[in-house]
């Protein structure tokens, strides 16, 4: 799944949150956290991204 992708399921699923994960470190990724925001931003769904900073707990509600 790319990023465009990943922003029409979360349209399509009426989705409050995304979590990416799975973006960095693998040689086989061509989308990272720029492109990622890039395609939510151009599908109008910037807000529902939620970036997790590694090794900070976080609550999610």
């Amino acid at each position: 799944m790319d990023a465009a992708q990943a922003a029409a399921l979360t349209a399509s699923l009426g989705a409050r949150r995304v979590v990416p994960v799975h973006y960095t470190s693998w040689q086989h990724f061509t989308e990272g956290r720029t492109e990622t925001a890039a395609r939510f931003a151009a599908a109008g769904l910037a807000d529902r991204l939620h970036w997790l900073t590694p090794g900070v707990a976080e609550v999610l509600d």
